[in-house]
């Protein structure tokens, strides 16, 4: 049964502050930024998706990232091998965005008690995922912490070759195509939590024709393999993770002369039905959630037919959002309603 409630939903509603968190990034760089100084290290792309390091003739990258309060639902939905498949996925999602080939990770899982089977799930997923990203998992570390977790929590850190050099930012007139994600993948559950349990009390619940369950215990895609492969026959010039933060992440791969403006197509139901439910603004549904756009490239025009062929052979369906041309450092979003969204 829904429960009628009238508020407006957000993110900040929900207990993430995104401005706030933005502020103790740019205190943490800062830190970095100073440290690096101090030893006389060149740290590249601190504030893009993965940072990294010259070692003789190579350059690292570093990168660490988990699943988020997505556990939380997994949990109560017994999906725990997500968990340990998403914690790679968004990893090497993220490294790929810089032209990287992922090589090798670590997993860091928490537990509150030691417990074979919850623990075996997870390690599957994680597993899974690597074999899928063409990674070796070179060890970990298992930490029970009574006192201070009551459930599952697991993290990854990546080590990465950054082989391509992108993203570059002279990208006028190339064209924007978004490639679809398999759902809500691990970002905004925070928001989501709060609605489904304010407004259904359960997530296995089915309304309006869609078992939430099933949509939002879906894995996190995994492009890293497409992502590369287009990298290495020229065919994209840039490549934005659709994660935390949602479209407002194009904003790297754009200059303040330059806008980039999409049209997006028609976000899969349950995406409409979070909105809906929460009586959410479509301007913090597009800053929060992938609406259906798991990556997005840009791409000269003369490569549009044959990347999105490419991605038909991995799977994925793909659509031309845009393209990006002169401007101020603007992003624009046409709505599948027909409003238009500025960030």
């Amino acid at each position: 049964m829904v429960r009628l409630v009238s508020d407006v939903w957000t993110y900040r509603k929900a207990g993430i502050d995104l401005s706030k968190h933005k502020l103790m990034h740019e205190r943490a760089l800062n830190a970095i930024k100073e440290l690096a100084k101090k030893l006389g290290i060149n740290v590249k792309d601190l504030s893009g998706y993965a940072s990294s390091i010259m070692y003789k003739d190579k350059e690292i990258v570093l990168h660490v990232d988990g699943v988020g309060t997505k556990t939380l639902v997994l949990q109560k939905l017994n999906r725990l091998e997500v968990i340990g498949w998403d914690c790679v996925a968004m990893n090497v999602n993220d490294v790929v965005c810089i032209g990287a080939k992922p090589l090798a990770l670590l997993d860091y899982i928490v537990l509150p008690e030691s417990n074979e089977e919850i623990f075996g799930r997870v390690i599957n997923g994680i597993v899974e995922a690597s074999k899928v990203s063409n990674v070796a998992i070179v060890g970990g570390e298992t930490a029970i912490m009574p006192d201070l977790v009551s459930g599952v929590d697991a993290a990854c850190f990546v080590m990465a070759e950054r082989l391509y050099d992108i993203p570059k930012r002279d990208l006028k007139g190339h064209v924007v195509i978004g490639i679809e994600s398999w759902g809500l993948h691990a970002n905004g559950y925070t928001l989501l939590r709060k609605i489904i349990e304010s407004k259904l009390g359960s997530y296995n619940v089915k309304l309006e024709d869609i078992d939430i369950s099933e949509e939002i215990g879906r894995p996190t895609a995994i492009y890293s393999n497409l992502i590369l492969d287009a990298l290495s026959k020229g065919l994209i010039s840039s490549a934005t993770h659709i994660t935390g933060g949602a479209f407002t992440k194009l904003r790297r791969i754009l200059s303040n002369s330059f806008d980039i403006t999409l049209k997006m197509p028609e976000p899969k139901p349950i995406f409409k039905l979070i909105a809906k439910l929460g009586n959410v603004p479509l301007s913090e549904m597009y800053r929060v959630f992938n609406m259906g756009i798991g990556m997005v490239v840009t791409t000269p025009k003369d490569c549009v037919e044959e990347f999105m062929n490419l991605t038909s052979k991995y799977g994925f369906k793909s659509w031309v959002l845009g393209d990006i041309h002169s401007g101020k450092g603007k992003i624009y979003i046409k709505t599948f309603t027909g409003d238009i969204i500025e960030y």
